[in-house]
């Protein structure tokens, strides 16, 4: 009798409850730019956890740390507005996929840092001392080889733009007090 009562419970949930997909109900949501620069950065301010809010839609939550405006009935109008606002905005998923476009300068100098193995403290680090130095318009890392894995540096080479006069010496002396071994490779 119990296989029985099983047998019909299945073949009811297979032919009644699985003939249909299930209906999206999750919004797509995509940032918009009001208030924001182009190149994110606020008057050198960071965005942490609790200052960005472009992931998720303040139109189907309320906060208690934030203001909305008024109290009342025009607060959820304006959160309904906001929420057909970003609704109707049409997506573009190959913009967010989609990785930027580096406009890179022709190196006049290029220097063989091979100590430097991160692009998280090594790479600022030789860049803002190569930045520092007399005669330097510009630093950037050498382009990477493809399939390289985020958060490491397999060419460890630093290009350099120049503007006017440039030490050499100078340069490398001030990467090995902050620790960086460098040699000029071209």
């Amino acid at each position: 009798m119990r296989w029985f009562a099983w047998s019909l419970m299945i073949v009811g949930a297979m032919t009644l409850g699985c003939s249909e997909q299930p209906e999206e109900t999750i919004p797509a949501v995509t940032p918009s730019s009001s208030g924001v620069s182009g190149d994110h950065d606020h008057d050198g301010h960071d965005h942490g956890a609790e200052g960005d809010h472009a992931d998720h839609d303040h139109g189907d939550h309320e906060h208690g740390d934030h203001e909305h405006g008024d109290a009342g009935g025009e607060q959820g109008e304006a959160e309904e507005g906001e929420a057909n606002a970003e609704e109707s905005l049409p997506t573009d998923e190959s913009a967010s996929v989609a990785p930027a476009n580096v406009i890179r300068f022709v190196a006049d100098k290029r220097l063989s840092v091979p100590n430097m193995s991160c692009p998280y403290s090594c790479w600022p680090t030789v860049q803002e001392t190569l930045a520092a130095q007399p005669g330097v318009e510009g630093v950037q890392l050498a382009e990477q080889p493809a399939g390289t894995p985020e958060g490491q540096i397999t060419e460890r080479v630093v290009e350099l733009k120049l503007n006017g006069d440039f030490d050499l010496k100078a340069a490398i002396a001030a990467l090995g007090a902050v620790d960086f071994k460098a040699e000029a490779v071209n």
